[in-house]
């Protein structure tokens, strides 16, 4: 028998665009990039100047991570706060409806 409710995957798939949806997903940009950095992938930037970030390592990796650290870096630096004052601002205008609409 299938679960009514679903998994959490599924909740958060169909969260939609909710105020708890869009927070839900500006905490998860945070996380990626909250573990992007204490992996150490900032040093990984160096390939904008065309170097490795280590002596070893190779270009191709040092930009792979480069570029995954700096969409993460993006997504929590213009993302997540986009989203959060969406989040609020529906709410707000949820709120505001809901007291407006006619009671019979």
């Amino acid at each position: 028998m299938k679960n009514p409710k679903g998994n959490w995957l599924g909740r958060l798939w169909n969260a939609g665009l909710t105020p708890t949806g869009l927070l839900v997903r500006a905490a998860l940009i945070g996380v990626f990039f909250a573990a992007c950095h204490l992996a150490g992938w900032r040093e990984h930037t160096t390939f904008l100047s065309g170097t490795a970030a280590s002596a070893g390592g190779s270009v191709n990796t040092s930009a792979l991570l480069g570029v995954i650290y700096m969409a993460g870096y993006f997504g929590f630096v213009l993302l997540a706060p986009i989203l959060t004052l969406a989040a609020g601002l529906l709410f707000a205008f949820e709120r505001w409806a809901s007291k407006c609409e006619p009671k019979p």
